[in-house]
């Protein structure tokens, strides 16, 4: 979908709800295009040889272990 700066002013909910259901849109000035309104692709988290299956959202890497699995790491179990 292609649509003016000026036609797209008070309508940005309606071109993100079309943007998330897969299209594209391009906003244009004087029909020069000058931005993309895309849907972001949820990418599951895949790995190695399992990567043609889901295996869910994956580790969050920036969260502190549970102390459970900390011990197991360091052999206190």
């Amino acid at each position: 979908m292609r649509i003016s700066v000026e036609a797209a002013e008070g309508q940005l909910p309606r071109l993100i709800e079309v943007a998330s259901g897969g299209e594209e849109v391009v906003l244009a000035r004087d029909d020069v295009p000058i931005a993309r309104i895309v849907p972001i692709a949820a990418s599951p988290f895949r790995i190695g040889i399992l990567a043609h299956q889901t295996l869910g959202t994956g580790p969050n890497w920036l969260e502190p272990m549970p102390d459970d699995d900390l011990a197991l790491w360091e052999g206190e179990r």
